[in-house]
Order: C-alpha cells, then sequence, then structure tokens
C-alpha cells in the first residue's frame, strides 16, 4: 500500500481537516517519527481529486488579524459549584456552557482520555459525560472524524457545542463552509502541541519507577492550589502520585518549548480575533489585581468573541461569577498565547524530540534544555563556565 504525504509535516497541525473532506476514506492520520499527527494518504484508494490539499489550512492563505487587544470583551470567572470548579483546571467555566448545551438538548464534543497515552475528540450526551471532558490534556488530541460528526448532529437542528484548539476550531469552520445558529465553538487558549513521544516516556518511567500501571495522568489537580497546580498519577490499584508543575518533568519539558509541534511557533490562529465564539483559558496574575478572588481553587480567563458567545454567557450567569475586567490585565499575564509573534524554533528542538525515544527524561531535561552543548562538553546553561565563556566570546567579537 503507498502512501504520500499531503503537505510538509513541519507544517501540519494535525487538525485531520484532510481526512474528514476525503470522500474515499483515504487518508489516515498517523504519528511522526517526532510524534506528532501527519496524514498519509493511501494512493490506492485515492481519485486525486485534490479536494484534502484544497482545504489544508497549512497550505491556505493566513487568516487576517488585528490583535487589537483594546476592542476584546473579557471577564475572569469561576463556576459557583464548588465541586465543579475544584475538579476543573482553571475556573469551570467550560463545564456551565457545556451543562446549558446539554440542557437545552443538544450534545458537546471536546477531547477525552482513550487510554493513558491518548487523548481523543468525543461527544457528550449527558451530565456524565462532560466529566471525563473537564481537566487539560497536555498531548495531541485525536481528532477522528469529530467534524463530519458535528456536522451530521447541526443538520439534525441540535444545539451543538464544540471545544478544541484554536487550529482545530478554524479546521472546522472550513469544514462547514458556512455559519450554522446552532454551533457554539470554544477555543481553548493554547501553549502548543508537544509530541505524543513525550507522555509515552513519562508514563514509562513512572510505571518503572514505581511498579504500578498508570490509569491516566491529571496534569492540573490543586492540593496546593491552582497557581501551583501538580500532575498526579492515578493507577490501577487506586494510589496516586503527585508533584507540583515546577518538580515534575513533564510539565518542565513541555514549558520549555523544545518538544513542541514545529507548526506551533508561529501559529496564526494565535491572534486576535480568535476563532471560536468564546475563548477560555487560565486568568494568570490575578491573584496581585484581585487577592479577594477565590484563587485556590482557580479563576478563568474568559473572552466573548461574537455575539453568540456574549449570548451563551449571559445564559450561564446563574451557574458563574463573571467579573469584567480590562482585557490588558489578562493578557499581560500570558501575552503570547494571545498574540504569537515571531518566533524562533529552538535550536534544540530537533535533538530533544531525537532523544526522547532513547534517554531517560531527566537526562533530556539536563543535558539538552538546562545545558549548552560546546563541542563534546555539556555546560549549565547561564552557569559560571557558561557565562565565562559568553564573556570572553562579547570581549572578541569586538
Amino acid at each position: 500500500m503507498g502512501y504520500k504525504y499531503i503537505t510538509a509535516p513541519t507544517n501540519c497541525t494535525g487538525c485531520a481537516l484532510c481526512a474528514n473532506v476525503c470522500s474515499r476514506d483515504a487518508i489516515r492520520m498517523e504519528w511522526s517519527a517526532e510524534g506528532f499527527l501527519i496524514p498519509k494518504v493511501n494512493t490506492e484508494s485515492c481519485i486525486n481529486c485534490g479536494l484534502c490539499a484544497k482545504q489544508c489550512i497549512a497550505l491556505e492563505e493566513k487568516p487576517a488579524y488585528t490583535d487589537d487587544i483594546e476592542s476584546v470583551a473579557s471577564w475572569g470567572g469561576w463556576n459557583k459549584n464548588e465541586a465543579t470548579h475544584l475538579q476543573s483546571s482553571s475556573g469551570g467555566i467550560f463545564t456551565a456552557l457545556a451543562e446549558r448545551a446539554l440542557m437545552d438538548g443538544g450534545c458537546v464534543f471536546g477531547v477525552v482520555w482513550q487510554d493513558k497515552y491518548t487523548a481523543v475528540f468525543s461527544k457528550a450526551e449527558t451530565i456524565e459525560g462532560l466529566v471525563r471532558m473537564r481537566g487539560s490534556k497536555y498531548t495531541p488530541a485525536i481528532p477522528g472524524k469529530v467534524y463530519q460528526e458535528v456536522l451530521a448532529e447541526l443538520k439534525t437542528g441540535r444545539q451543538v457545542l464544540f471545544s478544541g484548539t484554536p487550529c482545530q476550531v478554524h479546521a472546522l469552520k472550513k469544514y462547514l463552509r458556512k455559519p450554522f445558529d446552532n454551533l457554539l465553538t470554544i477555543d481553548i487558549v493554547c501553549h502548543g502541541a508537544p509530541s505524543h513521544l513525550l507522555l509515552e516516556k513519562y508514563v514509562q518511567e513512572t510505571e518503572a519507577r514505581t511498579g504500578k500501571i498508570i490509569d491516566h495522568v491529571s496534569f492540573r489537580d490543586k492540593p496546593e492550589g491552582w497557581l501551583r497546580f501538580h500532575v498526579t498519577c492515578h493507577y490501577t490499584d487506586g494510589s496516586t502520585s503527585s508533584a507540583p508543575l515546577d518538580e515534575d518533568l513533564y510539565m518542565r519539558l513541555f514549558l520549555c518549548d523544545k518538544a513542541l509541534n514545529y507548526a506551533c511557533y508561529n501559529c496564526p490562529y494565535a491572534h486576535i480575533p480568535r476563532q471560536g465564539d468564546i475563548t477560555l483559558g487560565d486568568y494568570w496574575g490575578v491573584q496581585k489585581i484581585h487577592p479577594d478572588w477565590p484563587i485556590d481553587k482557580g479563576i478563568s480567563a474568559i473572552l466573548a468573541n461574537t455575539a453568540k458567545g456574549h449570548q451563551y454567557l449571559q445564559q450561564v450567569n446563574d451557574k458563574v461569577t463573571l467579573c469584567l475586567e480590562p482585557f490588558d490585565k489578562i493578557y499581560s499575564g500570558q501575552s503570547v498565547v494571545y498574540v504569537r509573534t515571531e518566533q524562533q524554533v529552538p535550536r534544540a528542538r530537533p535533538m530533544v524530540l531525537a532523544s526522547l525515544p532513547f534517554w531517560p527524561l531527566e537526562k533530556v531535561l539536563h543535558k539538552l534544555v538546562n545545558s549548552v552543548r560546546i563541542g563534546p562538553i555539556y555546560l549549565k546553561r547561564n552557569g559560571f563556565l557558561h557565562k565565562l565563556l559568553r564573556k570572553c566570546k562579547q570581549l572578541i567579537s569586538r
């Protein structure tokens, strides 16, 4: 069976729009050697219609944006239900919006864990089904044929809520080709998609170290509060182990930005106007502005980008606390994820990704992230010798 790429893997967001538009089901999303979803085409089934390339968001002219932060309507907020608030990554606003869609006879599409390694898109029809969608999944989610499923539900007249990253929301809108009054889109503030290899290695090393089997990983638990959230491994024997974000190997390697999808470094969808009717994220820095808010439980940043988004927020006003906030306060706490400026791909990225299958994560962190390689020698980044060599280089260049 022959295969070919639709577009260069370095440009691909893994949105799977191509697989959804293919009438011959000739496209499969597969993991690349670097651990990212890329399309492969079965040339025996392909009829060369060209629709996949025509619809591909990596090949399209980039969407226009203004990045006018003064035009954004934004709030800080949290769910009034304390249990929901605590179980959510930040303020629990998604749950309130999703519950409203279900009350209206609709359905919700979001990301759930398929297994301990893999996140996938799924449809929720009940309140119980929403529980699996709570919490951050810091790994690429497999879209499957979710855009086809959304369209099928919209055609019945049902209310549909779709939650995903900005590129996934953009891909859905392009697939639908026209607006639907019964669709609400939520784009999640996205730091970038880390390699799937990172989670695989993290799970394998944790299981080897503990002698236990992981059932799933929770990336945003709050035993020390929202500001210092924990990564918790849940084992099949009912036990758990937990570490704060600044001590957890997975989070340190994810947040160093050296294991992200190439397409994420200059994401054209992390701009204003945003892709969704509503944008949800964390209100980082709020503790300095509103120390009287329930900071330990988590505060959401909420943006209403369309009239529909405003309307939906009004409909859940009895379920959540919404406090109108100037967007520049929200923006200053995490500016790069709202307006993605030109960003160089880190030089260490290829080495980090190539090392993940072979090196322990601790070695990857200290050799390739926290160190600088000079010939055969690794020096601690910004350590004494590194600073001395930099100073010498500056003197020589004068």
